[in-house]
């Protein structure tokens, strides 16, 4: 199997070599942004110093492209991300020591201008989005409050996690009102219990925060209640294909239909939950991730998986890759074999996957009408495939890329 994927990352290189040459956008999920992290992690890998240059060029390259056109902010598409993966890239001590310089330099600025300007634009619920809005940003902040010592900086990145606590604990009282209604409006109240873009996501971003700031009693009480919030959804049908819903306005409802994989889905849910315990030093929560976890074992064919045998990919948003890659997350949480063993098996079938013509050395990302196109991604193309084929081939050496899809919560 070794063989196999050593030979798809060397289509994947090739494809993306000549890509980043006119590709000019720098979104870390959907464009080049991600690749500087595929490229260092194959330099662990092999310890190739290429990839060194390579990743130095394209950091150059990126930041020209900032200089030069109007990008967006976000996390997934803007600058957020891409400066995440800076931050990623300089912790790795690679770069050589001038350039090194820059990007320091550059980091100080993007600090103080992302933080500003999402404390202005943070109103309302539909501003908080993780890849698209404020969370996306506040975890990039709070990643950065180990490198950024500047107090007036801090001090602005803890008023923007009050300020998302504020708008999540809005939020969730809201959720609470249409707790137990049956009759639904197009205007009713959802609740998104996903980790792309709902309280997921919230959850883990406010653990990070308490990492650092235990003693913040407003952003603990907004975890606290939006762990609560969620569990709420919980389906009353053990039988039910998931025991979550993805978007949904209560329980009684909702479609308990969602997918396994990263942007929503049992398993991402299971992540949040035990990351939230840890935090809160809650044991029942864990107790409940746990269980999650090991019912997600039992959705071992594609079926069960997502909710069809046929529409699916292998991509990291919601297929195969990530799909194995937390089951590899719970094995390293619990030590059970019965994890790792269905995540080898999950590895394999994201290699065979790739055995068809199409695509890049066999690979396409599904599109909602259930048509396949060609993707470089990080987020839903060959870049997140290869990350997670070469993390199965450097076995427990943990690079922490998976901190870009926050899904580091064993640490």
């Amino acid at each position: 199997m070794k063989y196999k994927i050593l030979d798809k990352i060397d289509i994947f290189n090739r494809y993306i070599d000549l890509d980043i040459k006119n590709n000019k956008d720098i979104s870390l999920c959907n464009g080049i942004g991600g690749v500087p992290v595929f490229y260092f992690l194959q330099y662990k890998l092999n310890n190739n110093k290429e990839y060194i240059t390579k990743i130095q060029e394209l950091i150059s390259t990126i930041i020209h492209i900032i200089n030069e056109t109007e990008v967006t902010l976000s996390y997934c598409d803007g600058i957020v991300g891409v400066a995440h993966v800076f931050n990623y890239i300089r912790n790795k001590n690679i770069l050589n020591p001038e350039f090194l310089c820059d990007i320091d330099d550059a980091l100080l600025t993007i600090d103080n201008n992302i933080v500003d300007y999402y404390i202005f634009n943070t109103k309302k619920i539909e501003d908080i989005d993780f890849l698209h809005g404020s969370f996306g940003a506040a975890f990039y902040l709070i990643e950065r409050l180990s490198e950024n010592s500047d107090p007036i900086f801090k001090g602005k990145v803890i008023k923007l996690f009050e300020m998302l606590s504020s708008i999540v604990l809005d939020d969730i009282q809201k959720t609470n009102n249409v707790s137990v209604i049956s009759t639904l409006y197009t205007n009713t109240h959802v609740t998104n219990c996903g980790l792309a873009h709902g309280h997921i996501s919230y959850m883990i971003i406010f653990s990070k925060f308490l990492e650092k700031n235990p003693e913040n009693n407003l952003i603990k009480d907004a975890l606290i209640k939006s762990v609560k919030c969620v569990l709420q959804f919980k389906s009353n049908d053990e039988k039910s294909l998931s025991l979550f819903p993805g978007i949904a306005v209560n329980k009684f409802t909702a479609n308990y239909n969602t997918h396994l994989g990263w942007c929503y889905g049992d398993q991402a849910i299971s992540l949040g939950i035990y990351k939230s315990g840890c935090i809160l030093n809650d044991k029942s929560l864990k107790d409940i991730a746990l269980g999650l976890a090991y019912r997600n074992l039992g959705r071992n064919t594609y079926e069960k998986m997502f909710s069809s045998s046929d529409k699916y990919d292998a991509c990291f948003c919601h297929g195969l890759s990530s799909v194995a890659y937390i089951h590899k997350k719970w094995y390293l949480i619990t030590k059970d074999e019965k994890f790792y063993k269905e995540y080898e098996k999950l590895i394999s079938d994201v290699l065979n996957f790739g055995d068809n013509k199409k695509g890049i050395a066999g690979y396409q990302k599904r599109l909602k009408d259930d048509t396949y196109t060609d993707s470089v991604a990080l987020l839903d193309g060959v870049i997140g495939i290869g990350i997670v084929l070469i993390d199965y081939m450097l076995e427990f050496d943990d690079c922490g890329w998976d901190n870009f899809f926050l899904l580091d919560v064993n640490k």
